[in-house]
């Protein structure tokens, strides 16, 4: 079952102006930033009491995040939403059809990131979390 949103990330060209930005929107600073090992990207986190916003921003032109950036601008990169059942979820939207990214298949856990595809979401990136 799906529980809510677990965090919103939202690409920015410019993380620095980007952090400037919301944290004058918000009016409190970022809770943290960082580098995430293996990715091609910057972030920063303004973490909230239930949930979180994530800016990331390429490290270079190369990466999702960069083609993303390039192809439609700044703006919301994906929606994560916390699952109850991971694996039952993802088990229910492939009955259903919706067209999964990093589907393990059926019958095996999902041992990485599971995503439903924007072409099935409304051209949104919504990505499954079990917390």
């Amino acid at each position: 079952m799906f529980e809510g949103v677990d965090h919103v990330v939202i690409a920015v060209n410019d993380l620095e102006r980007g952090i400037a930005q919301y944290e004058q929107i918000f009016g409190l600073p970022a809770s943290e930033r960082g580098e995430p090992p293996g990715e091609t990207y910057v972030n920063a986190m303004f973490r909230f009491p239930e949930t979180m916003v994530e800016l990331i921003s390429p490290k270079g032109p190369e990466g999702p995040v960069a083609k993303r950036l390039e192809a439609r601008g700044e703006g919301v990169y994906l929606v994560a939403m916390r699952v109850d059942d991971l694996e039952g979820e993802i088990r229910r939207l492939r009955d259903g059809g919706v067209r999964l990214i990093g589907d393990p298949g059926p019958g095996k856990p999902a041992t990485g990131m599971v995503f439903i595809h924007p072409g099935s979401a409304g051209g949104v990136l919504v990505q499954l979390i079990r917390r």
